[in-house]
């Protein structure tokens, strides 16, 4: 059931998307995110999730490997909220339109749905939003369409663990490899040791 007290309270945070300023500071943004976090989620955020955040603040690449249920998705809202802050689209992908259809929801819950669109095979819904939830192969192929001249500042790749698949993994090796202007956040409950990812 939606929550129509909250409904978009984090995308009114931030600037309009097709008007005024969209440059942010850091430290506003953050003070905006995470006093969001306490006053809508009502959470006190675990120190990994502040940590990933701030990391994404500072402009570095993030891989979250931390187990299901620990808060993954928090820091993906908090590097949709940057983005949307500092002018840059931002996507989330998932491997399957089951999933990004549910992030989708999620996603226009709290930033409203002007703000966020999808993407996937057979559904475009608000495709020039700021943010973008599609299927990590529509990435894909946006990025081996455009390069670096794509519209893609940051990236949010949930289940990134499936870059090692023999049949779908180009779809999240790819991104990382035709989008060097872009901020990538790499999430998975699964992938073990990440040093040669993260070299």
């Amino acid at each position: 059931m939606a929550d129509t007290e909250h409904y978009g309270s984090l995308g009114a945070l931030a600037p309009a998307w097709d008007e005024g300023e969209r440059n942010i500071d850091t430290d506003e943004i953050y003070e905006r995110f995470f006093g969001w976090v306490a006053d809508v989620k009502g959470v006190e955020p675990w120190p990994h999730q502040e940590e990933a955040i701030m990391d994404l603040l500072a402009g570095d690449h993030v891989i979250l490997n931390t187990p299901t249920g620990s808060g993954k998705s928090l820091v993906a809202l908090g590097m949709h909220f940057a983005a949307l802050c500092t002018g840059r689209r931002s996507y989330y992908t998932a491997p399957i339109k089951a999933l990004v259809s549910e992030k989708f929801f999620d996603l226009v819950e709290v930033f409203g749905r002007d703000n966020v669109g999808m993407i996937t095979g057979d559904t475009h819904i608000n495709a020039d939003a700021p943010i973008i939830c599609c299927t990590a192969e529509i990435l894909a192929n946006q990025a081996l369409r455009e390069g670096r001249r794509a519209d893609i500042g940051c990236v949010a790749m949930d289940e990134f663990h499936y870059y090692g698949d023999s049949e779908r993994g180009w779809a999240w090796q790819v991104p990382l490899l035709t989008l060097p202007d872009t901020q990538f956040l790499l999430m998975s409950a699964t992938l073990g040791n990440v040093d040669a990812i993260a070299d």
